[in-house]
């Protein structure tokens, strides 16, 4: 299965977002150093973030991409949701299987 995306705004509603976002997602959860927000990922539970704790997942992704340029485009993908998600100040959820 893999990861499942979503997000949600202030009063929960869910959207779910398209595989490729799971897919990207998990692409870069290889690259996660251990101290990091991403890092704390899930495969087999949820992990909720909100939009403080976006920005410094953005800041991890910024990392990893310095690290692994081929990933510019998993990175570039996740980082215009999460500033989509911070401009509605709404909340990311990831499914694990």
């Amino acid at each position: 299965m893999g990861l499942s995306v979503y997000r949600r705004n202030q009063i929960h509603d869910q959207v779910y977002l398209d595989d490729s976002t799971g897919q990207y997602l998990t692409e870069v959860l290889d690259y996660a150093r251990p101290a990091s927000l991403l890092y704390t990922v899930e495969f087999h539970a949820d992990t909720m973030f909100n939009t403080v704790q976006l920005r410094r997942v953005g800041a991890e992704l910024e990392e990893i991409v310095g690290r692994q340029p081929k990933l510019a485009a998993a990175v570039a993908h996740l980082q215009a949701l999460f500033e989509s998600i911070e401009r509605d100040r709404g909340y990311l959820w990831i499914y694990g299987d």
